[in-house]
């Protein structure tokens, strides 16, 4: 393809790439926000199973692991109980996380959108409003992550916890 030439017309082969290319990124624009909402709700489908493994595992290592007896066999500030009770944070952020992720499916009812409208700015509406679902499924996507976040640094400092706990001796 040549430099055009200033006050002269694109060649119909130029013209013809021109259009082809506008058109190309004009569908990929028209496609952008139902694709944002597929690529959301397939990372919300990997945050359910992350957070469901880490349940499963975490309350299998407690159930199978003396932290019980350990924690009721020290004498310390704070009760036993409330020791407990921070070892169980872990699974309230994933219960939380776990909870966000699942709202990214929650069907809801989107007033103002008509798809039988037949006006000139229909395809604008329906393309704005998928725009603000995707947002919204973005947001609780983003809720979901953060909650997990803050959950692997409460199973660290939980596992810190247990190894400075002491070994309960054998009777």
């Amino acid at each position: 393809m040549t430099a055009p030439v200033p006050g002269h017309g694109l060649d119909p082969e130029e013209e013809r790439i021109l259009q082809e290319t506008a058109e190309y990124w004009r569908g990929i624009w028209n496609q952008t926000p139902v694709q944002a909402i597929v690529h959301i709700e397939d990372a919300a489908k990997q945050l359910i199973a992350i957070t469901s493994a880490l349940q499963v595992l975490y309350v299998g290592i407690f159930t199978f692991s003396s932290i019980r007896v350990q924690i009721s066999s020290i004498q310390w500030v704070l009760p036993g109980w409330l020791l407990l009770l921070l070892f169980c944070t872990p699974l309230a952020c994933w219960l939380i996380s776990l909870a966000h992720a699942i709202l990214v499916f929650v069907p809801r009812i989107h007033p103002g959108i008509n798809f039988n409208e037949l006006s000139v700015s229909a395809w604008q509406k329906v393309k704005d409003k998928y725009g603000e679902v995707a947002e919204k499924k973005l947001r609780w996507l983003h809720r979901s992550q953060q909650w997990l976040v803050g959950s692997f640094v409460l199973v660290l400092l939980v596992v810190v916890l247990f190894v400075l706990l002491p070994v309960p001796q054998a009777r």
